[in-house]
């Protein structure tokens, strides 16, 4: 008896965009009613969760789960050190799964559909930069 393997997310796209619409809105209604103090720890949070996609989709198609897995440790670690040690660990890390996304739509590791590729580099991007600016912001970094 032969097992073949079903791309979850590439099948089921209409799953994929319901629970990507829930993230986005998850990610700017938690900053919205949580105080300031809480904001690294949901970033953080995301940061983690946003890791676990491209993994589940790895194991459903038994391929490319070692590569996917070794990438989500590094991230989801350099999140955690954000908390630990410093913030700016936190934004490195949602910003380099904005770089991951493009090489993904470039056709890296598990294949998956560009839409959602491309749109996860844009809030990756968006929110990254985001905190950037409010960490410059609470830091009392000079301006200019």
């Amino acid at each position: 008896m032969t097992h073949t393997h079903t791309a979850l997310f590439h099948t089921r796209q209409q799953l994929l965009l319901g629970l990507s619409t829930l993230y986005v809105l998850g990610l700017i209604l938690s900053h919205a009613a949580f105080p300031a103090i809480h904001v690294w720890i949901i970033a953080a949070f995301f940061s983690v969760a946003m890791n676990f996609t491209y993994m589940v989709e790895a194991a459903s198609l038994g391929r490319w789960l070692r590569l996917e897995v070794w990438i989500a440790v590094a991230l989801i670690a350099t999140s955690v050190l954000g908390l630990l040690l410093h913030p700016l660990f936190v934004i490195a890390a949602i910003f380099a799964h904005g770089l991951w996304d493009i090489a993904k739509h470039r056709g890296a590791g598990v294949p998956f559909v560009s839409w959602y590729t491309l749109g996860c580099f844009v809030v990756d991007v968006t929110y990254s930069g985001t905190l950037l600016v409010y960490w410059w912001q609470q830091s009392g970094m000079p301006k200019g």
